[in-house]
């Protein structure tokens, strides 16, 4: 080889890297901002009560802490947020050289600003946010792509400089969490299937309420020359506190919590915070729980609107049977008294849709079937069915009362008839026509109907049963027996879930096998510590990618079907130690973005938020499957809590 080809060769391999490496680092470089370390503890605890001081007793003081002599670039500010009861009182900015003075110019307006005004009870009640903006950069808004990813979502908050005609200067700030406190985060839907997973920024929006703010009309808005940026917080909040009278507003409350991405540090993973986390679950949806038996089926935490349960509106009845299943689950696993009623007001719906429904009749053999539509429901989905199925079964098996078994009887017997001979099934079925379709298949439908069969086998050891979801299992792991099948996965966390629940009775390796290849695949979505150090309160989420704000709700019906399958695997002999790990790593990250009392300070009252699960870190809507996935792998984590582990559980 000559030199001149040796050189050539070295060029093509390096040359290529070596760009791509110079382009990376001037990006690095132009747009990062970069974020010196939080506040300490006491250097928090600090600003908080000089401004409660200011609140409360009308004393304006610069706090003293050493770190608080840090200097502020470009003045801050410190934006000082006042919450009561998730309401926003008001926000005020102070500007200075440090920290303290910064927090002294904040001070200042407090003892001034109407909130000063509120009677000690309202005081004591209320909580103090507080944001130091401690960086800034450049944001793109010309390139639609680019506008995708304009904002690291829920870090970073939208900032602008007006400059009007005779050159004053005037800056309006959203913080980081206004940004989706308003509904302004990951509204782009990424495919029609999946509406509510979305990337990007509505920009537009963001820069109407940022002219809000500076109390300004559209046309005097446009006339002034605005230059945006984005910027990055170090926050807290106060802690809550027992009001037991006004004197405890300032003394007794405990030192304010870190926030990142709008959240406090959520509890350790133990049993005893598991349970308590699925029980606050399962109280947020007894709270939600119409009198009819019909959930609210989404809240918004922000505004407290709300559906209603007592009218029309979006609605799921496969949700609405899931969610009664965790609540029943619940009730098998805990034995609170308090949900048995909830429980059956829910049946007692379904009961109702079912005697007004038209799906019904009795076939060939003189069995009697019946499938469940909700109201004005044409088109009934096979997933009604089966989850309310499953529900019935986990009550029955909870309770020993078979008062709904002649329901789940009529209803299984129509699973059978939407069963293919091959072991698949029909999902939708037509009530005009009194068919199925053969061609519609939806996500999930074949799963639940095989885990219905299986929990019907467990509460009546009827053949049929177990035959129909051996027969349902074995269609759906064969499907993936393909090339690329062990590399690829649809959404099948039923399918795995219905494997342990039909063990004993049916125990194929191709079932844990193929199950273990799943929680595989979702692990390598897994982020650990270190993987994404801007990121790290989503360690354990399960995530797409790092430019996509993971979905709380796969991540809890993922771990349902993770510790289906741990368990599957223990009853066969073949435990996995770092499935555990994985699912518990998973659990932790889903404990902290439960709303909780140290967590609900922008939760409004009339929401009930508490146990609440958002769509995701940067959402504010709880939808009611979001809390039945989530709470229900909690509550059945409770047993690896427990389980003395051959290797460290994760921390």
């Amino acid at each position: 080889m000559t030199a001149r080809r040796a050189v050539a060769l070295v060029a093509v391999w390096t040359v290529p890297s070596l760009l791509f490496l110079a382009v990376a680092w001037s990006v690095y470089g132009a747009w990062r901002i970069v974020v010196p370390a939080p506040l300490p503890a006491e250097a928090r605890t600090a600003v908080v009560a000089s401004l409660r001081d200011a609140l409360d007793r009308g004393v304006v003081a610069a706090p003293a802490h050493p770190s608080l002599a840090r200097a502020l670039a470009h003045g801050g500010p410190v934006a000082a947020t006042l919450y009561l009861d998730g309401q926003v009182l008001g926000r005020v900015d102070g500007y200075g050289a440090t920290v303290a003075l910064a927090t002294a110019a904040v001070a200042e307006q407090l003892v001034v600003h109407p909130a000063a005004k509120l009677t000690a009870d309202q005081r004591a009640r209320a909580r103090i946010k507080v944001d130091v903006v401690v960086g800034r950069g450049p944001i793109a808004r010309a390139h639609p792509l680019l506008k995708l990813a304009a904002l690291h979502p829920g870090l970073e908050g939208l900032g602008v400089t007006t400059v009007a005609a005779d050159g004053t200067r005037r800056e309006h700030l959203m913080m980081p969490d206004e940004m989706f406190l308003r509904g302004l985060l990951g509204k782009k839907p990424l495919s029609k299937a999946m509406p509510e997973v979305g990337m990007g920024v509505e920009l537009e929006r963001a820069d109407r309420l940022l002219a809000e703010q500076a109390k300004l009309g559209p046309k005097a808005w446009a006339a002034l020359d605005r230059r945006y940026v984005r910027f990055r917080t170090d926050a807290f909040v106060e802690a809550p506190i027992e009001v037991a009278a006004p004197a405890r507003a300032a003394a007794d409350r405990p030192p304010p919590l870190p926030l990142y991405r709008g959240l406090p540090p959520g509890p350790s993973v133990t049993a005893d915070t598991l349970e308590a986390a699925a029980l606050a679950g399962a109280r947020y949806l007894v709270a939600h729980l119409g009198p009819n038996g019909r959930y609210v089926y989404e809240q918004n935490l922000t505004t407290g609107q709300a559906t209603d349960p007592l009218r029309g509106g979006a609605y799921s009845m496969p949700r609405h049977a899931g969610t009664t299943y965790f609540l029943a689950e619940a009730y098998r696993l805990t034995q609170a008294s308090w949900l048995l009623e909830p429980i059956q007001r829910a049946f007692a719906h379904l009961d109702t849709l079912l005697e007004a429904s038209a799906c019904k009749g009795t076939l060939p053999d003189g069995a009697r079937f019946a499938c469940v539509a909700d109201r004005g429901e044409r088109r009934p989905v096979l997933g009604s069915t089966a989850l309310t199925v499953v529900a019935l079964a986990e009550y029955q098996r909870a309770t020993g009362d078979t008062r709904y078994l002649d329901m789940a009887t009529r209803l299984s017997a129509f699973i059978l008839m939407m069963q293919r001979p091959d072991g698949s099934f029909r999902h939708v079925y037509d009530l005009t026509s009194q068919q199925a379709s053969e061609k519609e298949m939806l996500l999930y439908f074949s799963g639940e109907a095989a885990l219905a069969m299986a929990r019907m086998y467990a509460v009546t050891g009827d053949e049929r049963y177990a035959v129909s979801a051996e027969k349902a299992l074995d269609w759906l792991v064969g499907w993936y027996d393909f090339f690329v099948g062990g590399f690829l996965y649809g959404e099948e966390h039923w399918t795995c879930i219905a494997a342990e629940a039909l063990w004993p009775r049916v125990a194929k390796d191709r079932y844990l096998d193929f199950c273990n290849g799943l929680t595989r695949f979702w692990g390598g979505a897994q982020p650990w510590p270190g993987d994404h150090p801007d990121q790290y309160d989503l360690v354990g989420a399960h995530m797409v990618t790092p430019f996509l704000m993971p979905q709380n709700t796969p991540a809890g019906s993922h771990s349902e079907a993770s510790l289906s399958t741990y368990l599957l695997g223990r009853h066969m002999g073949r435990p996995d130690p770092a499935l555990r790990r994985q699912i518990l790593a998973t659990l932790h990250y889903l404990l902290r973005q439960q709303i909780r009392p140290d967590s609900d300070f922008a939760v409004v009252k009339a929401a009930r938020g508490d146990g609440g699960l958002p769509g995701s870190p940067v959402d504010r809507v709880v939808r009611i499957d979001y809390v039945q996935h989530v709470c229900s792998a909690m509550l059945r984590g409770v047993e690896l809590a427990r389980e003395v582990p051959r290797t460290p559980a994760y921390p």
